[in-house]
């Protein structure tokens, strides 16, 4: 096993990750003083759930590489628990039905204030991919790493449901493994008899893959490296 680490992304984009965070937390904020009531608060709580899946990617590209059988150990630990926070960042878009258009006088602020966290989320999730797609592309070649990339979103778009509709999260796990594990091993055993979950899942995954590329495209694209 060669010693060579994977590069990262700079500190721009971690700083620019900050950013975001702190302007749709003020927006939020902006609202609360504005209205002296608590709505939309769950959203800065559902952004610190988001943040988590990057911390843990820079864990495992930390720790990869490393010789001890400990570090490796805690590399393989800390990429199963990203695997399973990775959908609270996407999992911000879908905060987006809790929009109130009827009777209420702040909906641009709402609307901006959903976006600009559903925004933040996908920015959060796309960088802790590309983090660890970069470490499995070192192991085992570019190619298996964007099949990685690809499973790794159809997971995230089924968490994701599970999530949103299925009211579970992700410190189920290791709160109720075994009710977590029936509710899914029910939807995996019968499909036919879920074709919406199917549905959800497949579509989520394409969007979320495509705005990957895309991304991934502009960060690659000839005139920044050149």
């Amino acid at each position: 096993m060669s010693g060579q680490r994977t590069s990262g992304p700079s500190l721009a984009v971690f700083a620019a990750l900050l950013l975001a965070s702190v302007t749709s937390t003020l927006l939020v904020a902006a609202r609360v003083v504005h209205t002296r009531r608590l709505a939309y608060l769950f959203l800065v709580y559902n952004l610190v759930l988001a943040w988590i899946p990057l911390g843990l990617s820079v864990a495992v590209q930390a720790l990869d590489g490393l010789r001890p059988r400990a570090a490796r150990l805690a590399a393989g630990l800390s990429l199963a628990a990203w695997l399973a926070f990775f959908p609270n960042a996407p999992y911000l878009m879908t905060d987006l039905l809790h929009l109130k258009v009827q009777g209420n006088r702040l909906l641009w602020l709402d609307l901006i204030a959903l976006q600009a966290f559903a925004w933040t989320g996908l920015a959060l999730g796309f960088v802790s991919l590309d983090i660890v797609q970069r470490v499995v592309a070192r192991r085992v070649g570019r190619a298996a790493s964007w099949l990685f990339a690809a499973v790794v979103m159809g997971l995230s778009a089924f968490g994701i449901y599970l999530g949103r509709f299925q009211r579970w999260n992700s410190w189920d796990v290791v709160r109720d493994p075994l009710g977590l594990f029936s509710d899914v091993a029910h939807m995996v055993l019968h499909p036919f008899a879920h074709a919406h979950v199917v549905a959800f899942s497949a579509v989520l995954a394409a969007f979320l893959l495509t705005a990957y590329l895309v991304v991934q495209s502009l960060a690659y694209h000839p005139s920044r490296n050149g």
